[in-house]
């Protein structure tokens, strides 16, 4: 099923009188359970696009439709219901209120999505159970800067499924973490892939890439190649045996990405 169209988008600045064509008719679906990353050179437009599909940037042009509802003639409020209630958000700095708990921060975006379905204590039961399965519930009552940075962008993950989104987008979700922080982190989107998430994230990072289903590579504005990779769960090797292998099976897509990234003119 068809999660997310993206159809002849244009996102257009004017500075000092000069136009900047920043994404010039770019066009892509993105299944349920994909997880699809977007790579390119900087200033290439990667997180534009991100922004401007998410409905955080409007676009000059062009047709976003998630779900089978158009987003692009939605107004303000509409459309920052849409973001609250429909989408997840990962960003590569971890913005939390430092006033609140952890879990108070994780916990905020269901209180604020103004829903009745849920009750206070369904809710919170529903936030410590996300906390526990990423496994940081024993930080739940800690102020934010008494976390390491993989626990926090954990944290932040768990924020962005309290309202059952129907994608999570992420811009560089491992960009300021260090090389474990970032497998952590990489491993938990994994898994939330691996149980049905639709994730589509922006990253320079080769080894992050690779471990998604799709490669989206963007240049000046448009998307100029797709390289499928399989999903990493259920790849197989040439023979038709499971790899049980994974650090084999990681080399193997890193080497397949770098070859086509060359191409691409990486």
């Amino acid at each position: 099923m068809q999660v997310l169209q993206v159809k002849d988008l244009c996102k257009t600045y004017i500075i000092n009188k000069r136009q900047n064509n920043v994404l010039v008719n770019v066009n892509f679906t993105i299944e349920q359970g994909e997880m699809t990353a977007v790579m390119g050179p900087s200033g290439s437009g990667k997180s534009t696009l991100l922004y401007s599909i998410s409905g955080m940037d409007r676009p000059t042009a062009g047709r976003v439709v998630l779900g089978g509802r158009e987003l692009t003639g939605l107004k303000e409020k509409e459309l920052a219901k849409v973001r609250l209630n429909e989408m997840g958000f990962i960003f590569q700095q971890m913005h939390m209120l430092k006033n609140l708990t952890v879990m108070d921060n994780i916990l905020l975006p269901a209180y604020q999505s103004g829903k009745k379905d849920r009750t206070q204590k369904e809710i919170d039961a529903y936030g410590i159970s996300l906390m526990r399965r990423l496994g940081i519930s024993e930080i739940a009552t800690n102020d934010i800067t008494e976390v390491s940075g993989g626990q926090l962008q954990r944290a932040c993950i768990c924020r962005s499924l309290m309202n059952r989104p129907q994608i999570l987008f992420a811009d560089e979700p491992t960009g300021a973490l260090n090389r474990s922080a970032s497998e952590e982190v990489m491993r938990v989107l994994n898994q939330l892939n691996q149980e049905g998430t639709t994730i589509m994230l922006v990253t320079h990072d080769m080894k992050v890439a690779a471990k998604c289903s799709r490669i989206l590579y963007i240049v000046d504005g448009n998307i100029k190649g797709e390289l499928a990779m399989g999903s990493l769960h259920s790849q197989e090797t040439d023979d038709g045996e499971q790899t049980t292998d994974i650090g084999r099976l990681l080399r193997e897509r890193e080497r397949k990405l770098n070859h086509w990234l060359i191409e691409m003119g990486w």
